[in-house]
């Protein structure tokens, strides 16, 4: 299956068509010089290798599979979230969302947000932790992360502050933080649909077009 999915689909045809102007607008990059990235969206080798590393939000065995190297304080990482909601809103079984980790250092909150959402995730909290982290994002830093998971649901908020104040080491972020070098990425929102990497973050109708043009292949 993966082999069959990594020929060129249909939408990066008609993309690589018209082209895509290279831009760096809707993404906020980590420290050090801005990379050239490609002008088309290219197949990542071994993108299969990033599923363990991310927190999962959908079915895990949902054919298709996006990919998304995420901050939670990057605001363009928000607006990505919600073109993903937009799209997978209907027939979202097909689809699941695998966010690793990729906190910016220059973001006050990011790691700190990062680490808040694993604690929920201990607690099978951390697809509703994500989608209040984004919901109230201007909140970050007047919003207490015991507030942030007790409206997400987190059952053992005690449990959840002894996780946050102590000093353990999340093998998800760590993993996320290493893979972005391996895997050359450097800038947030970074987005995969079945390991073809898009130059900038899709937007709904290239997104849609993307897991459509797969979607038909997979119920061929």
């Amino acid at each position: 299956m993966i082999r069959r999915l990594e020929r060129l689909p249909d939408f990066l045809l008609s993309i690589a068509a018209i082209g895509i102007a290279i831009t760096f607008a809707h993404r906020e990059f980590s420290s050090g010089p801005k990379p050239v990235r490609p002008t088309q969206p290219r197949f990542v080798r071994d993108w299969v290798q990033l599923l363990p590393l991310g927190e999962v939000i959908g079915n895990p065995n949902a054919p298709i599979k996006v990919v998304e190297f995420g901050d939670f304080e990057c605001p363009f990482c928000k607006a990505e979230d919600s073109v993903y909601r937009q799209v997978t809103r209907a027939g979202g079984s097909n689809v699941a969302l695998f966010f690793v980790h990729f906190p910016l250092k220059f973001h006050h909150f990011a790691m700190p947000a990062a680490r808040a959402s694993e604690c929920a995730a201990l607690q099978g909290r951390f697809s509703p932790f994500h989608d209040l982290i984004y919901a109230l994002q201007d909140s970050l830093g007047l919003k207490s992360w015991g507030s942030y998971a007790h409206d997400a649901g987190v059952a053992d908020t005690v449990g959840f502050e002894r996780c946050i104040g102590g000093s353990q080491q999340f093998s998800r972020i760590e993993a996320g933080i290493e893979a972005a070098k391996r895997f050359d990425v450097h800038a947030t929102p970074t987005v995969l649909v079945n390991g073809w990497e898009f130059p900038i973050p899709p937007n709904a109708e290239e997104l849609d077009s993307a897991i459509s043009s797969f979607s038909s292949r997979v119920h061929r």
